[in-house]
């Protein structure tokens, strides 16, 4: 009852609600000449107004506890300043549906990456789920990306308590230290980044890429796969999307490129890889190049495929 008396004062002015505002003071206008005459002929108008009028209420505090779907496009960046006063960053072709309620604050990231500027509530935490694994804050500022076989969260302040799904329900992520094993809640620190990845019990913690973060103007790599490295600069990509051939998918990169410049991260990895970049009608493969030089390199002994140069830096 609470929530509905508020609702009423919140909504009083909304659009959806001023046309029935008007109806109902015509039909109360109208109730009050004729309430005189035969009060018990208009018993049964005076509750449909109030029906009414509490159906039209119910229906606008259902649309407020709706989840909103924050989403962009490729190639495109969006700042959100959420309902709490918390500061959402998507990153290009990311997703993020937000669902506030009295005592939570839920997010779901759907596809990409998202930074947080947590605003400080004890009583509400802020909760950013993706896949089996849940991100609770309550005052920090971290990030959250997906890609297709693993999860990353990047501390940027602040400190946060990361859950994964174990049966039906949630326990403490653990990450791997030098020291061994210790929940990811003090393993991660303001500037390391948590990396949890599918059919992997334990995150694997390491310090952040400077300036890898949404809204930054460029996507950095440290000994990456490449697969994984294309999967980000595709989010960026206007043009033709880049594929990697399977025989290239070991190949690790490391290198820093502008957001957006599709043609100087192709030219560069085949610089420094025994790459090919094979341009169709559908999209732009990276694949091992097919000479004599480079099928003798991979028959060396300890070759494994996993390369790294720093050209690319």
């Amino acid at each position: 009852m609470r929530r509905l008396w508020d609702g009423i004062a919140l909504d009083a002015h909304a659009p959806e609600l001023l046309p029935l505002r008007q109806q109902a003071l015509a039909a109360a206008q109208a109730a009050g000449r004729r309430r005189w005459s035969s009060p018990r002929r208009h018993v049964a108008p005076w509750l449909s107004l109030a029906a009414a009028l509490l159906l039209a209420v119910g229906v606008t505090l259902l649309l407020r506890d709706r989840a909103t779907l924050y989403e962009t496009r490729v190639g495109e960046q969006r700042a959100v300043v959420l309902a709490d006063g918390s500061t959402m960053v998507l990153d290009a072709d990311s997703a993020v549906r937000v669902r506030f309620s009295d005592d939570r604050r839920d997010l779901t990231l759907e596809r990409g990456r998202a930074s947080f500027k947590v605003a400080k509530n004890p009583l509400r935490p802020f909760a950013v789920t993706s896949g089996d694994s849940v991100v609770v804050a309550v005052g920090t500022a971290f990030s959250v990306e997906r890609l297709s076989r693993e999860m990353r969260v990047a501390l940027y302040e602040g400190h946060v308590a990361v859950l994964r799904g174990r049966g039906r329900g949630f326990a403490a992520q653990l990450a791997r230290i030098a020291s061994g094993r210790e929940p990811a809640e003090q393993a991660l620190t303001p500037g390391h980044e948590l990396i949890l990845s599918e059919g992997v019990p334990d995150a694997l913690l390491r310090s952040a890429l400077v300036g890898d973060r949404p809204g930054s103007g460029q996507l950095s790599f440290a000994n990456e796969p490449l697969t994984i490295a294309v999967q980000r600069v595709n989010r960026y990509n206007v043009g033709k999307p880049i594929a990697v051939a399977p025989q290239a998918a070991d190949v690790r990169v490391s290198g820093v490129f502008n957001t957006g410049d599709t043609d100087a991260f192709v030219q560069g990895v085949v610089a420094a890889f025994p790459l090919t970049a094979v341009v169709s009608e559908r999209d732009i493969l990276l694949a091992p190049r097919r000479d004599d030089h480079t099928k003798s390199a991979r028959n060396l002994p300890g070759t494994t495929g996993t390369l790294e140069s720093s050209a690319l830096r």
